[in-house]
C-alpha cells in the first residue's frame, strides 16, 4: 500500500537494494532498528563518525493520534553500505 508499509518487518542482516539514477545498484545491510518517540532528539539518525556510507529509513510507528494528526512514534531502520 505505502513504500514503507512493511519497513517494520526490516531485521539485523536483511539487505536493501537501492537502484540509483545511472542503474547501478548499492547494497546496503541492516544493522539495528529503534523506535523514536516523535519529539525526542534523533541526532544520532542524521550523524556518523565511522566513514561508512549509510541508508537510514524512517517512517511513522504506533497508533494514530486523530486530535494531534500524526503518530507518536518513528521507526528508524540503519542500515550500513556494502560493496
Amino acid at each position: 500500500p505505502w513504500v514503507f508499509y512493511d519497513l517494520d518487518k526490516l531485521k539485523k542482516g536483511d539487505k536493501v537494494y537501492i537502484a540509483d539514477d545511472k542503474g547501478a545498484t548499492l547494497t546496503f545491510v541492516v544493522r539495528s532498528t529503534k523506535s523514536f518517540d516523535r519529539n525526542a532528539d534523533a541526532t544520532t539518525v542524521f550523524t556518523s563518525d565511522d566513514s561508512v556510507a549509510h541508508l537510514n529509513l524512517v517512517t511513522c510507528e504506533g497508533v494514530w493520534n486523530k486530535v494531534k494528526g500524526s503518530y507518536p512514534l518513528r521507526l528508524v531502520v540503519f542500515t550500513d553500505a556494502i560493496s
